[in-house]
């Protein structure tokens, strides 16, 4: 079903109003995106992811094993790039109208993070998510499952954004173990230059994702 240009922005505006005011409460899932993405990159290098851990301050751990230097320097970085790396690739699904293929990978995602999951956090945070997107396929109309389904993109570019401001502030706090320190420690090039990576890709996702969503950018034939 193709979206009208004020579903679109509708569901932009929700998903902004959503991330400001219950960044508390939903900025769980933006961290279950970014353990994911530490999840889905060691698993592409090979590696065994062997649990993926939440907390009730909205931090997180992904442990693998079976990584080598290269594996765990891709693992490290694809944390904060991961709920925008996310919302990009759904806007480019959704850019050809496949909202129940963008429901379905959703779950199928989170199917595999809840066998992963290693915390009562993390486990809940799961399936709350997964059962909202398994009611939107199964009873939803069209109309709801595409403006649940541009809602919840629109929330991941906004909120991977939105995350790494997190980390900006985490880092001026003084950063007890981000990320950012720990590639620092991997590499030996400066904590800052990864923090900046991360605002730069989320920038440019979330830029990127909008205007594809708007249709301002044309993905694709």
């Amino acid at each position: 079903m193709h979206a009208s240009q004020l579903v679109v922005v509708g569901s932009g505006l929700l998903a902004l109003a959503v991330s400001v005011i219950l960044w508390p409460v939903v900025g769980y899932a933006i961290t279950l995106a970014h353990e994911g993405g530490h999840a889905l990159a060691a698993s592409m290098m090979g590696g065994t992811v062997d649990y993926l851990n939440m907390n009730r301050g909205r931090g997180g751990e992904t442990k693998a094993s079976g990584l080598g230097p290269f594996g765990g320097f891709l693992m490290g970085i694809a944390g904060y790039t991961g709920p925008s790396a996310f919302g990009v690739g759904g806007a480019l699904l959704l850019a050809h109208d496949q909202v129940r293929l963008v429901l379905w990978l959703s779950v199928l995602f989170l199917l595999a993070a809840l066998f992963a999951s290693g915390t009562y956090v993390a486990r809940f945070t799961v399936l709350v998510v997964g059962a909202l997107a398994v009611l939107l396929i199964r009873k939803g109309s069209a109309g709801r499952q595409v403006f649940f389904t541009y809602t919840w993109i629109w929330f991941l570019l906004l909120g991977g954004f939105g995350h790494v401001l997190v980390l900006q502030r985490i880092r001026a706090e003084g950063d007890p173990g981000s990320d950012a320190l720990l590639l620092r420690r991997m590499t030996f090039l400066p904590a800052s230059l990864f923090s900046g990576f991360f605002w730069l890709v989320s920038v440019c996702a979330l830029l990127f994702g909008g205007a594809v969503l708007l249709r301002l950018y044309h993905a694709g034939p």
